[in-house]
């Protein structure tokens, strides 16, 4: 037995519909938007500035426009893994393309494919895998790697190579959260960057282990307490896992997303009221990672329950300058006003559902409250394809682009399907950073 092999069988087996091509663009276009975003930030530039002085060959690119995507907390979200699928495997994707002058059909066929083996192995590891590791990072290799093999139009036996060398190569551990430190973004851009270098030696006949998540010392031994071997091949009939992401409305860690969504709909209705005392019920992983009432970074800002909720009800919501100096001094008061427990009613519908019940007191003496079990942007709530461009250009438009350019990578994006010859997304990607940051 190798559940390796019989992902890939399963995956290489789906059929493909229009629509699932167009939402496979969408993805693509958020995660190339946020890229763009990505190259304007301080911590973009360092890493710009790293590949300027460094040879530029495939997987450096890889790992710069993967580490890129995941800067500013913009880029998609699955949450069954509880991983952050494109900013993986779309690099990889674009790297790949360019080298094999793979047609738009293609690309979007890679990017399902890619999705679909990152988080199906996500939806594996179990809770206390996420406890240290992030996922993105450990399950990340296996998402690019699947989808560079489509590519270079590798044989079942390959793929399975690569996935195992993938596999071997997990890493990304939580530690960076305690002090805002970057090493997030270094997990993004490493883990799409592994997947192309295993699929690029599995085109040589250079062999992975067949067993590197079911094996005696394979992955779910090693990391995954809990883990559920059976989930990666359940469910093969239900809709590409790429359709079940959720796409970002607000730049912060998507666990927060859940009361930010509350905390609007509560700010319209305050009026004049004073707030006394804020109560989130929320689920354990979300308590974990971002119950975080001192936030003394940016970073640390877009992983606080207490900054996104105050700022989304002084503000009514959430954009990229809502984490600076001054945003996190103007949350202050209400931070400390803000208490964090986990609702076990919340807690029950975990991952599944990413909720939270959000209650404010008042210096009235009345209370107010808002629930959610879904989110804007989650499959149930979906952006639509107005929203999803708005988003796009706006990041595109931060990154740099003018409104034009902008405008001409989500046509060109929209229309891969249509595309017969060399999709020149990377190369233009990588030409306005490099010149530009």
């Amino acid at each position: 037995m190798s559940i390796s092999k019989d992902l890939v069988s399963l995956i290489r087996g789906r059929d493909i519909s229009r629509a699932d091509q167009h939402s496979a663009s969408l993805f693509l276009l958020d995660a190339l938007a946020t890229a763009y975003a990505g190259a304007a930030t301080p911590v973009g530039k360092k890493l710009i500035h790293w590949c300027k002085a460094d040879a530029l060959n495939s997987r450096t690119q890889t790992f710069l426009m993967g580490s890129l995507t995941h800067i500013t907390e913009t880029d998609d979200l699955h949450r069954a893994s509880v991983t952050h699928p494109g900013c993986v495997v779309v690099p990889a994707v674009l790297t790949a393309a360019q080298r094999t002058k793979a047609d738009g059909e293609a690309v979007l066929l890679a990017t399902l494919y890619g999705f679909e083996a990152m988080c199906r192995i996500g939806r594996a590891v179990g809770a206390e895998h996420y406890k240290l590791w992030h996922n993105t990072a450990t399950c990340g290799p296996f998402g690019s790697a699947m989808a560079v093999c489509q590519l270079l139009n590798l044989t079942e036996e390959q793929c399975v190579y690569a996935l195992g060398n993938a596999g071997t190569q997990s890493s990304g551990l939580w530690q960076f959260l305690s002090s805002g430190a970057m090493s997030k973004h270094l997990h993004a851009g490493r883990a799409s960057e592994s997947g192309l270098l295993s699929a690029e030696l599995a085109q040589h006949d250079f062999t992975g282990a067949a067993d590197i998540l079911e094996g005696e010392q394979g992955m779910f031994r090693a990391m995954c307490p809990d883990a559920n071997p059976e989930s990666v091949l359940a469910n093969a009939q239900l809709p590409w896992e790429l359709t079940q992401t959720s796409i970002k409305p607000w730049p912060s860690c998507r666990h927060t997303h859940p009361v930010i969504d509350a905390a609007i709909e509560l700010q319209a209705k305050l009026g004049n009221a004073i707030i006394e005392q804020i109560d989130i019920g929320v689920y354990r992983a979300a308590d974990t990672i971002c119950n975080r009432k001192t936030v003394d970074n940016e970073y640390q800002a877009k992983f606080s329950l207490q900054h996104c909720s105050a700022m989304a009800l002084l503000n009514g919501e959430l954009n990229l300058s809502s984490f600076t100096d001054g945003a996190r001094e103007n949350t202050r008061e209400l931070c400390e006003k803000t208490r964090i427990h986990v609702s076990e009613h919340v807690e029950a519908n975990y991952p599944d559902s990413w909720g939270v019940e959000l209650t404010l007191s008042l210096s009235d003496g009345k209370q107010i409250s808002a629930s959610r079990k879904d989110c804007r942007g989650d499959p149930e709530l979906p952006l639509n394809d107005d929203e999803m461009l708005s988003k796009a250009k706006d990041l595109m438009h931060f990154g740099g682009l003018s409104a034009g350019a902008a405008q001409d990578v989500c046509d060109s994006v929209l229309r891969l399907a249509e595309y017969r010859y060399t999709v020149s997304l990377m190369d233009d990607f990588l030409a306005h950073v490099m010149n530009t940051h």
